[in-house]
């Protein structure tokens, strides 16, 4: 299946709609998710709460954890960084 640019899955659309970024519509519901304004420590604090809250979709939050994560970074290093914070978050909430 390919997909454009600007086209995400479905584990990923049901991860950001549980962390708060896009309602069940898959419309924008976060401000900042719609600016492009979330940091990467913003996302970590969606994605643990939501962690939390729907422990059933752990594998989607964490991908779009990740996904924003990687969009609001400059580059790889600074992805780098969160992994130990996103493994600690599926590790405590397990």
């Amino acid at each position: 299946m390919n997909k454009t640019a600007g086209e995400t899955s479905l584990a990923t659309t049901i991860g950001m709609a549980s962390m708060g970024c896009i309602d069940s519509e898959g419309q924008p519901k976060c401000s900042k998710f719609v600016n492009a304004s979330c940091s990467g420590m913003r996302a970590m604090t969606c994605m643990s709460n939501a962690l939390q809250d729907y422990p059933e979709a752990r594998a989607e939050i964490l991908l779009a954890g990740l996904t924003v994560v990687s969009k609001s970074s400059k580059n790889i290093l600074e992805i780098r960084k969160f992994v130990p914070r996103m493994e600690m978050a599926v590790q405590v909430t397990a």
